[in-house]
């Protein structure tokens, strides 16, 4: 007896010990000047991102601003606090997102979001897409998909067909291509069955659609294809050499072009810089290309000059001055 009394009593005291030991704490926040903005009397809270953070009430959570201000109540089970929106969510119930706009929350709720851009937000909606603009305010979500903002440009998709708009929600180029590149140096290129054409950012075509492949400008200049022949024009549309070649790449800042199973080199203004003779001409490096004739190989530098008569069985291209080449002796 006298043991299980003893044991009795062992078993009160670890009782009451451990009902001593069990603290509760509430949280808030204070500010740099040590005054209570957030009343400690939340069970958990967040850290802030971009002017809010979330806290949890009797196992709900919410969100409050820095002003102490409870913007969301605290009846969701989950709150994810992001840089740029705050997702909330109960259970059996999709995701909502709430957008973060200069120190404000924005109260409509949206089912999806992503950045466009570091001051834009796009916001999802019955399945649409749209965005929040620099100044808060809406651009009602009507498109299947908006790409990421790019100099002020948004490539947006509508029934499959691709547009432009910009920060503002003007339509600059309407969905009614079959493909869109945002603006580079104030023009887009836009293709539709196939055929490409440039567009200004008036959304002025001032390059018809015509073209076979697509634009690739460099100081103002871009190889076209046109009716299976290759050609140059610039971005006004002006033809700088016709289309008449079988083929044609650039060079290391010149344009190689084909004729037949023959190739030459020419500028960027159409000047020749070597005939249509070659059998191969290779990638210049270091400002010299291997070049192939009449099954012999040597060397031409970029004013198109053979600084190597083509002699030789094999060239290889230069590396730290020297190029490997081959002849063949007769035994």
């Amino acid at each position: 007896m006298k043991r299980i009394i003893i044991l009795f009593f062992v078993l009160v005291v670890k009782t009451s010990f451990a009902q001593l030991n069990e603290k509760t704490f509430k949280y808030g926040f204070v500010d740099q000047t040590g005054k209570e903005i957030i009343p400690c009397k939340y069970d958990g809270i967040g850290t802030f991102e971009n002017g809010f953070v979330s806290v949890k009430l009797k196992s709900k959570y919410g969100v409050v601003d820095k002003t102490g201000k409870e913007v969301i109540r605290c009846i969701y089970d989950e709150i994810i606090n992001k840089q740029n929106w705050i997702i909330v969510n109960n259970k059996n119930a999709k995701n909502q997102y709430l957008i973060k706009n200069a120190d404000a929350l924005l109260s409509k709720k949206y089912d999806d979001a992503k950045t466009l851009s570091s001051e834009i937000i796009g916001v999802k909606l019955n399945n649409k897409w749209g965005f929040i603009d620099v100044i808060g305010e809406e651009i009602s979500p009507k498109y299947d998909d908006i790409k990421d903002f790019a100099d002020g440009y948004a490539v947006v998709k509508l029934n499959n067909k691709y547009g432009l708009v910009n920060q503002i929600g003007k339509e600059i180029i309407v969905p009614i291509y079959d493909h869109v590149q945002n603006f580079k140096e104030g023009f887009a290129t836009v293709e539709l069955n196939n055929k490409y054409g440039l567009i200004n950012e008036e959304g002025k075509l001032i390059i018809p659609l015509q073209y076979e492949m697509n634009f690739y400008f460099t100081d103002g200049v871009s190889i076209v294809k046109l009716n299976e022949k290759y050609g140059v024009i610039d971005v006004n549309g002006k033809e700088i050499v016709p289309a008449n070649f079988d083929y044609m790449i650039s060079n290391d800042g010149l344009v190689q072009v084909k004729l037949g199973d023959k190739y030459g080199l020419m500028d960027k203004t159409g000047k020749e810089i070597t005939s249509v003779k070659y059998d191969i001409i290779e990638s210049f490096k270091d400002g010299i290309a291997v070049v192939k004739l009449n099954g012999k190989y040597g060397f031409i530098d970029k004013e198109g000059k053979e600084i190597a008569v083509p002699q030789y069985e094999k060239a290889d291209e230069f590396k730290d001055g020297m190029a490997a080449v081959r002849i063949q002796i007769e035994n």
